[in-house]
């Protein structure tokens, strides 16, 4: 049984700066409009297929199922009973999971499971497996810590055999820390404030654990390199366990179940094996291999083991115009794919089972094209294997780092990197590495990119994806240097795809492009926030993208090699895919998309898509777009239309500026629900009501407290915010004359209590901000931080920092002094804040203080001119602030 000694949970070495969005994150979890994928319904397997289809082993327990769960404060284990149930291998913020919480940075998360104690023998040992955990991970079994692992995304493993107990029932407690996007880890697309491009985060247990028997001496990894231009096969096999004397490895490589050539060769030694007329695997004909390891001792078998491997080759080669071309088995084929997230409405990182993954793969192969770029994710061995087994070509992102670069992130990416080129180095789908994306963290480009090449110089290297960045036609990002060391120049370009300016002697591609709003009513994440980089009808969806395909074959024939389509699927607040978020509609026929794509893809547009994929979307409708709004708000008005109806008829009427009419059917909605003050009703009337002439004003004004609980206290007081704007604020802004902040923020205090106070001290700051009245900035700034410090909307660092540039009174010095000291213990210990504190200090004449501060700053950035010249005038002695700032008081 589970001991309450268990030992606590190593620190997690990262900086950790959580500013505010839990309880927001919370609500927005725990309440948000989850829509259900057709996956997710009856889900009984829980992932019960073998999870590592590179090496596979038969005798195997699946772990997934119903564990228990705990959370508590970081590196502080107090032992709750484990009460709460859990379903592995979803992550705890997913529905799937059956809890839906965030973990936050400065937490723990305690999972707990018991099970039979296998019979233990001299002749063998059990390996506990987990296929990815986020992020950093400390394993106990029976109360004994047996392993540590750090990273979200990669498979790892633990011996425990010699922590059973052989009989009777086992304890296993894992615990996680996850940091999101404030920590040292590279995490993707996960934040802690999701919104646009970023998603609700993933935290815990997100792939399947299981555990294994295996041999003393057993096959711990296979490297397999196909060579079809030698018609061969070279394997390389190592092995865990007891040194082998006399052990040789046999490799037997079948065909349709039949052996049709083998090899024997020493452990960690390449083994070459001829074959006869290779069949080549390729999008048209994804034919695999299988094959049977042996360990062998003489005549003895010690250990085998199951794999498989495509025959194929990936190489840039010259056209006869001289541009660069990507070669696929030495023929030249162009890449069109989409980018594919990885995300589900129930599942978030996990998908509902593994049939889900491949079902998302043959969906895109069906709609026409040959490539997915899986982006800044990395996905279960099982995902790869399906791509393997459909044909489909894959450029794999490297996860990025985070894009301040905190002191460490750097070593962990290369670390994470390193673990994930050798985890899918034997998938022929994967023809693509992708290093960095759009500066996301990007750090010694060339060094890197070189480093892929040198660990894996069987494939491309694409060294930086949307290195220059284009939205309409507008460059966003111009560098000196694309693409060093780089075979692949990439460029994004929104909406429209537009050409390089220069191939710079490379592989030309268009690694982004696209990302077409075009909503489907009733199958949205969150209908209040849309995000895309253009919004059309679905008629309207069908022309743009067959001229954008026209357009990029005028480019293929300039020397373009690649397009990459954002993207296949909706993604929470995107609803720019192809198909809805929970996969039910469809936005383009499969017969119209495949009949646009081949022309560039190459796919068989005579091969029929599947019935099951036929039959699994509906088509969207059409004729139901914004244009029936005077219909819709005709049949309101005469009495049919269901809330549904009415709370899309309410944002169309916003959308449209129809005052009136938003007010009219606000009314009307509120009399329709039967709870109006649940999290998806309360957040509509935040997002509609903004004056007291507003229906919804009553309603939260009159529950404050019910309002609040369902929302979340700071989604709540945001709207109180927004409404005393617009009532008191904004009229006052608008007369021209001098704002009298004291009698603004006296009427709000009658009206919305002290609470409201901050709010006018706030905006009283960031206008003298503005206009640059330092006197009346540093007035109000101190009224505000005295009451907003610990939840302050603006930013310290760049409050405080004009105050000590532009303020000499010295009772306002020490205050920011105080307030940025605050900031840099508990909020913000970025270089650039500490240097502000080290300022203060300066200023104020605390000398040999600042200078010890400012040391620290140097060393955390030493790529920061001004910190080591601020550092050089205060051991000069000499002013750091502007010499005539003191004249402004």
């Amino acid at each position: 049984m589970f001991k309450k000694t268990l030992v606590l949970l190593y620190a997690c070495h990262c900086t950790i700066t959580v500013f505010g969005q839990a309880t927001d994150l919370e609500h927005r979890i725990a309440n948000a409009r989850m829509i259900t994928t057709p996956y997710a319904v009856g889900v009984m397997d829980e992932w019960g297929e073998y999870p590592r289809p590179n090496l596979v082993r038969t005798n195997w327990i699946n772990l997934n199922g119903d564990w228990k769960y705990q959370i508590t404060d970081i590196n502080k284990f107090e032992y709750l009973g484990f009460k709460d149930a859990i379903k592995v291998p979803y992550p705890i913020e997913s529905k799937l999971s059956g809890v839906q919480k965030p973990l936050l940075p400065t937490q723990t998360l305690w999972y707990f499971k018991e099970i039979k104690s296998p019979s233990l023998s001299k002749n063998s040992r059990f390996i506990l497996n987990f296929g990815a955990v986020d992020w950093q991970t400390e394993v106990f079994v029976n109360g004994k810590s047996v392993g540590k692992h750090t990273g979200g995304y990669d498979a790892f493993s633990f011996d425990i055999t010699d922590y059973l107990h052989g009989k009777g029932i086992d304890s296993v407690v894992v615990a996680v820390v996850d940091p999101t996007d404030k920590g040292i880890n590279p995490h993707g697309k996960q934040v802690l404030n999701p919104g646009n491009i970023y998603y609700t985060p993933t935290s815990g247990i997100w792939q399947t654990v299981w555990l294994e028997k295996v041999p003393v001496t057993r096959i711990e990894n296979i490297k397999v390199t196909p060579d079809i231009d030698n018609s061969s096969v070279i394997f390389v096999s190592s092995t865990a366990g007891n040194n082998l004397q006399k052990g040789k490895v046999k490799v037997t490589v079948l065909a349709n179940g039949r052996a049709i050539a083998d090899g024997t060769g020493n452990v960690n030694s390449g083994i070459k094996i001829p074959l006869i007329k290779p069949r080549l695997w390729s999008p048209e004909d994804p034919f695999l291999y299988d094959v049977k390891v042996q360990l062998i001792d003489g005549s003895r078998v010690l250990d085998e083991v199951g794999s498989y491997f495509g025959m194929r080759k990936i190489s840039v080669a010259k056209d006869r115009e001289g541009h660069q071309r990507i070669q696929l088995n030495n023929k030249t084929i162009f890449n069109l794919g989409v980018l594919d997230q990885g995300f589900w409405p129930d599942g978030l990182y996990a998908a509902p089972s593994s049939h889900a993954l491949e079902f998302d793969i043959a969906t895109i192969k069906a709609m026409g094209f040959n490539t997915i770029r899986k982006h800044i994710k990395v996905e279960p061995q099982l995902w790869y294997y399906y791509a393997d087994k459909l044909g489909m070509l894959v450029w794999q992102d490297f996860v990025n780092p985070p894009h301040g670069l905190p002191e460490g992130a750097k070593a962990e990416f290369e670390k994470e990197l390193k673990v994930t080129l050798q985890q899918l180095q034997n998938h022929p789908s994967i023809i693509s590495w992708v290093v960095f994306n759009e500066g996301w963290g990007a750090f010694d480009q060339e060094r890197m990119t070189k480093l892929v090449k040198e660990e894996d110089p069987t494939r491309l290297v694409n060294g930086h994806s949307g290195q220059l960045l284009y939205v309409n036609n507008r460059l966003r990002n111009d560098i000196k240097t694309p693409w060093v060391a780089s075979d692949i120049a990439d460029i994004h370009s929104y909406p429209f795809p537009r050409p390089l300016k220069d191939d710079f002697g490379k592989v030309q591609a268009v690694g982004e492009f696209g990302g077409i709003t075009v909503s489907v009513p009733y199958h949205t994440w969150n209908d209040l926030q849309t995000w895309g980089y253009d919004t059309k009808k679905p008629a309207e969806f069908r022309a743009i993208y067959r001229q954008m395909i026209d357009s990029i074959a005028v480019l293929e024939k300039q020397g373009l090699s690649a397009a990459i389509y954002t993207q296949p699927f909706d993604v929470e607040t995107e609803e720019n895919g192809f198909i809805s978020y929970d996969r039910m509609v469809l936005k383009i026929p499969f017969d119209t998309l495949r009949a646009i794509n081949t022309v560039l893809s190459g796919v068989n547009i005579n091969q029929p898509v599947e019935r099951r994929l036929l039959t699994a979307f509906r088509l969207i409708n059409e004729a139901d777009t914004d244009d029936k709004y005077a219909q819709y708000l005709k049949s309101i008005r005469g009495g049919t239309g269901d809330s549904a109806l009415i709370r899309r008829m309410i944002l169309l009427s916003m959308k449209k500026k129809d005052t009136s009419n938003t007010r009219y059917l606000t009314s009307v909605f509120l009399k329709k629900v039967n709870n109006q003050l649940n999290y998806d009703n309360v957040s509509l009337l935040t997002y509609v009501a903004a004056s007291p002439d507003d229906p919804g004003y009553s309603v939260l004004l009159r529950d404050s407290t019910g309002s609040a609980q369902a929302i979340g206290e700071q989604a709540y007081q945001r709207w109180r915010k927004k409404v005393i704007t617009n009532r008191f604020i904004k009229p006052m802004l608008a007369s021209k004359g001098d704002v009298d902040w004291e009698k603004i923020e006296s009427e709000v205090t009658q009206v919305y209590g002290p609470s409201g106070q901050e709010y006018i001290w706030g905006a009283a700051m960031m206008q003298n901000f503005n206009s640059k009245d330092w006197n009346d900035f540093g007035k109000y700034y101190r009224k505000y931080f005295e009451v907003a410090k610990e939840h302050s909307e603006y930013h310290i660092n760049n409050m405080t920092w004009k105050i000590f540039e532009n303020i000499s009174d010295t009772s306002l010095l020490r205050f920011a002094k105080d307030v940025s000291a605050y900031n840099v213990k508990e909020k913000d210990n970025s270089a650039e804040a500490i240097d502000t504190y080290a300022n203060l200090m300066y200023k104020l004449g605390e000398k040999d203080k600042a200078i010890e501060w400012e040391k620290k700053a140097v060393a955390a950035r030493p790529d920061i001119k001004e910190l080591a010249d601020n550092l050089d005038k205060m051991l000069r002695g000499v002013p750091t602030w502007p010499v005539d700032s003191t004249k402004r008081n």
